[in-house]
């Protein structure tokens, strides 16, 4: 999967060089059907495994050249590529789902290798993905166009056609779906990619980019580039000025999502952001409570809570709120404390989101369900830490940090309601809103309230994180191609002697 080195120390590093007999893996940038790794070790950077002590990785970054050499390699494939028979380029992406799940045990390597994340994770994320890839193949023959009704000697025609080069940046927490997801739909629809892994998992992102060049995915179609750390704003920059990118589309975080969207408005590029999540799970009385406490702890806690639509707060009516908390205390205390040994909060160092920041403005009314551990405790023992333990809080208010605040892991937030319309309105009061779930009996019920709640995908009676909204199905197809009108007329003279 990769080539493991004995590294020297490049001219920028990330850290401490670890003792010469560590394993390295050298990911190079993946530019028109080549490896790229400089030879002056110019804007190479060092990736460290979780724990912070070993490195994982040496990594080449991208500079001005090549970056430029990037985006003119896409632009020179997209008239191929875009021209392609949609037929072809199905099967270049279904042979892509193909290889990826032959791939799959070295895939998992990689992503290990990268952040030790838990196997039942890498499997999740490494079959859905090839999902994707499949689903993107399935549209590329599928886009359509309209024949609107227009004056009477004229055919107007609404074509659907490829943007161009695509500028795509993916996240680091389910590193397999959300790299296939940000360039698989797009190269479908006939665009050309320019991608921005990420640094976190780069041995993962060149097996992944691997995986789509050896299904028959032609040079230049899609690049792959790293930014060395320090030189991230200035290139992201660049690229989104260059007069090549026709569109950017980023899967990150709601700060760094604005400055791309920033960056879009003033280069006078459509942007596609999907960013934070709070993810609320509303508990209304007729809930089957076993079954909501159950699904809601996995929902929190799985793949330690770094999923962007991971349940977050869970809104409960009074009624059965005491009900809840005993049913997730039970939980907690049997089952929280060995969550890292069943592999469902161990993602190690990217867990370190310091508690300080997060959970310590937690005002003293907070209740932390099944644990021994006093909050501010807690709290100051994550500062050093290179994970951070599951916790459960219960009575949290809007006075507090916490109530509005995504953790971005292993947590879940209590919020009692009044009653169905205050949890419509708890549920409400976000900033973010890409998933949330409803759980009762009554599927009426469930129903009106879900089509109340303003988040993108509602799930009634479960907690899944398989909503990918326009990325899935032919609203991706919308997505990533843009109309063009053409308009046929009968021949005539025009009066050129109105122009005296």
């Amino acid at each position: 999967m990769f080539n493991r080195v004995k590294a020297p120390p490049p001219a920028t590093s990330r850290g401490i060089i670890p003792t010469a007999d560590i394993p390295i893996a050298r990911v190079p940038l993946l530019i028109n059907g080549k490896e790229l790794l400089s030879p002056d070790q110019e804007n190479q950077f060092n990736v460290f495994h979780p724990d912070g002590k070993h490195q994982s990785s040496l990594v080449q970054g991208a500079n001005e050249n090549t970056v430029n050499e990037a985006i003119d390699g896409a632009k020179a494939a997209f008239s191929s590529w875009s021209r392609l028979p949609a037929v072809k380029r199905r099967d270049i992406l279904w042979k892509a789902a193909e290889l990826l799940q032959e791939r799959q045990e070295e895939l998992a390597e990689a992503y290990r290798h990268d952040t030790h994340v838990a196997g039942m994770i890498t499997g999740f994320d490494n079959g859905m993905a090839a999902e994707h890839l499949k689903s993107a193949a399935s549209i590329a023959t599928e886009i359509k166009g309209e024949i609107p009704p227009v004056l009477e000697g004229t055919l107007s025609l609404v074509t659907r056609v490829p943007y161009g080069v695509i500028f795509s940046i993916s996240p680091f927490n389910m590193g397999s779906i959300l790299a296939v997801r940000t360039f698989c739909y797009a190269l479908a629809c006939g665009n050309t990619v320019v991608w921005k892994a990420n640094p976190i998992v780069p041995s993962l992102h060149m097996g992944l980019c691997k995986v789509m060049w050896d299904a028959g995915v032609p040079a230049g179609a899609l690049q792959m580039i790293q930014f060395a750390p320090g030189t991230e704003e200035r290139l992201t920059e660049q690229v989104m000025a260059h007069p090549d990118i026709r569109l950017v589309n980023f899967t990150g975080s709601t700060r760094v999502g604005s400055i791309i969207g920033r960056l879009a408005g003033q280069y006078v590029k459509p942007a596609i952001l999907e960013l934070g999540g709070n993810a609320p799970a509303l508990v209304l009385a007729s809930a089957d409570i076993e079954l909501a406490a159950n699904n809601i702890v996995f929902g929190g806690m799985v793949h330690s809570g770094q999923i962007c639509m991971s349940t977050s707060r869970v809104v409960v009516v009074e009624e059965v709120a005491d009900a809840l908390t005993k049913a997730l205390e039970a939980i907690a205390k049997e089952h929280l404390t060995s969550f890292g040994r069943m592999g469902l909060a161990t993602q190690g160092g990217w867990v370190k989101y310091l508690a300080d920041l997060r959970l310590a403005e937690v005002s003293e009314g907070a209740v932390v369900l099944g644990d021994p551990m006093p909050l501010p405790e807690r709290a100051s023992t994550a500062k050093d830490a290179t994970g951070y333990a599951p916790v459960i809080l219960d009575k949290v208010t809007a006075d507090q940090h916490i109530y509005f605040e995504e953790t971005f892991g292993p947590s879940l937030v209590i919020i009692r309601a009044k009653d169905v319309e205050d949890g419509i309105r708890i549920a409400n009061d976000s900033d973010v809103g890409l998933s949330a779930s409803v759980w009762s009996r009554d599927y009426k019920e469930a129903l009106d309230v879900a089509q109340r709640l303003e988040t993108g995908a509602v799930h009634i009676n479960s907690t899944s994180n398989s909503g990918f909204g326009r990325f899935n199905s032919m609203a991706a197809g919308m997505a990533f191609t843009t109309t063009k009108s053409i308009t046929m007329h009968e021949p005539k003279m025009l009066p050129l002697e109105i122009l005296v």
